[in-house]
């Protein structure tokens, strides 16, 4: 295996480790809770206090917000916008572990206040609206250039599906005071958005993942076609009369056939 190959299985881990945890992780984090207290808390942040002492569910909560946070601060994109977006929604995820929600009025039974709290509801903010940029951006222009037309429809819908999913919740939450009264005292409508954010942002890592598998599948393809008529050229050169020095072969259609990482 060369350079070249190790790289793209490295980001390929990278997407599905990123995807699969922001769908597993905070399903884990309310089973554990759930088993020591049967009731489901407003928002994921209230799980940082659903023990008398930190235990299993707090360390699933900040382990799962520093792991996502520390994959998407190593992670290199396509492009520098690419890069930094998802660089700043890796940051704006660990400040979340890291500044714990505020105690709520009158506070919840395990609740201690800390010094940094007012940083935790905007640094969650930030997560979300990054991770829907990221979204958006689609590994910019650098990798739809790379992708055929199929490729690019198929990232393009995924884009759409991801977003639809992220702002449902959104939507949901902004309209509440508008509905009826049952969805009004519905006390979980924050985690149904964080969760449908965590959700849509996993999957589009996922789709993604498999665009660039199939557009790296086609690749290799056109590359063992090109080696086959190299070697072709090659035959009929040595049988042939001595030809002037071939210059190396450049393809046809100018596509560059390096995989995508």
């Amino acid at each position: 295996m060369n350079l070249e190959e190790q790289l793209s299985i490295t980001y390929r881990q990278l997407r599905l480790i990123a995807g699969w945890s922001l769908i597993i992780a905070p399903l884990l984090i309310l089973a554990a809770a759930y088993l020591l207290e049967p009731t489901i808390k407003p928002t994921l942040s209230h799980y940082y206090f659903a023990e008398p002492n930190p235990g299993l569910v707090r360390t699933l909560f900040t382990g799962f917000l520093i792991f996502v946070g520390g994959i998407l601060i190593a992670y290199r994109g396509f492009d520098n916008r690419d890069n930094w977006i998802h660089n700043a929604a890796g940051v704006f995820a660990v400040c979340v572990a890291f500044f714990p929600k505020g105690c709520d009025s009158p506070p919840e039974l395990y609740c201690t206040s800390g010094l940094l709290s007012p940083l935790h509801a905007p640094s969650a903010v930030l997560v979300f609206v990054f991770a829907a940029w990221a979204v958006f951006n689609g590994g910019g222009f650098e990798l739809r250039k790379r992708l055929i037309d199929e490729e690019v429809h198929t990232l393009q819908q995924a884009r759409k599906a991801s977003l639809i999913t992220m702002t449902a919740g959104v939507v949901l939450y902004v309209a509440r005071p508008f509905l009826s009264r049952g969805i009004q005292d519905f006390k979980v409508t924050i985690l149904i958005v964080e969760l449908l954010g965590f959700f849509g942002f996993a999957f589009h890592w996922l789709v993604m993942t498999s665009v660039i598998d199939k557009a790296n599948l086609r690749i290799i393809i056109k590359r063992e076609e090109s080696k086959s008529r190299e070697r072709e050229l090659a035959k009929s050169l040595d049988s042939g009369a001595r030809q002037p020095e071939q210059q190396s072969v450049v393809y046809a259609d100018g596509e560059d056939l390096t995989l995508i990482p």
